[in-house]
């Protein structure tokens, strides 16, 4: 379980493509104070994967066919950098939402408008999505908690406010048009959901 609140960026290694499967190298050089262990679970752009080694900063992950199917993972290439958050303690502040890891879908980039010192980011999701998104309510986007600023009524198109320290922290400030980020949408909203098909 994590919160949203990016506590690092890593810059992906080497990658390995095995049978629609991959492994791949994270720089963690900006979590080692937090003295990781080999099998805890680390959010890398929202995804919740596992630690399996560790030799000096560099973290080896690795992806299922699932992960990938579901994530911007399949695309992660040399160099890219990645958001990172480690998952949640007893002692752990809750200064985001609850974010479980499991990505619902990809959200497609339209729009990046820069007001002054913060940015709107407009972005569409898949329509089987849609029903979750509420304004003013949870949203994860590469692993980033955010609120959904506006809906578009009866459509799948939403936006995001950025605060400054989001956009420097993150790496959201690397963006292009049409990229696809990955997307979790409210948890207590599927919660809900799935009790009122059970119970009516």
């Amino acid at each position: 379980m994590f919160t949203g609140l990016i506590q690092a960026i890593g810059e992906v290694q080497n990658i390995q493509k095995i049978s629609g499967e991959q492994r791949f190298e994270v720089n963690l050089k900006d979590l080692i104070q937090h003295k990781l262990e080999i099998g805890e679970s680390i959010a890398i752009n929202g995804a919740c994967h596992t630690l399996e080694s560790l030799i000096g900063n560099i973290g080896l992950f690795f992806s299922s066919a699932e992960t990938l199917d579901k994530t911007n993972l399949i695309n992660l290439k040399p160099k890219e950098l990645v958001n990172l958050e480690l998952s949640l303690t007893p002692n752990t502040r809750m200064g985001g939402h609850f974010v479980s890891g499991h990505i619902d879908g990809l959200a497609k980039l339209l729009i990046i408008q820069n007001l002054n010192q913060s940015y709107l980011l407009h972005f569409e999701l898949l329509p089987k999505l849609s029903k979750y998104l509420i304004e003013k309510g949870s949203i994860t986007l590469n692993g980033i908690s955010l609120t959904i600023a506006k809906k578009e009524k009866n459509s799948s198109v939403f936006s995001v406010a950025v605060i400054p320290h989001t956009w420097q922290n993150t790496n959201l400030k690397n963006l292009k048009i049409g990229q696809l980020l990955n997307c979790e949408v409210d948890l207590l909203a599927k919660y809900i959901e799935n009790f009122r098909e059970v119970y009516n």
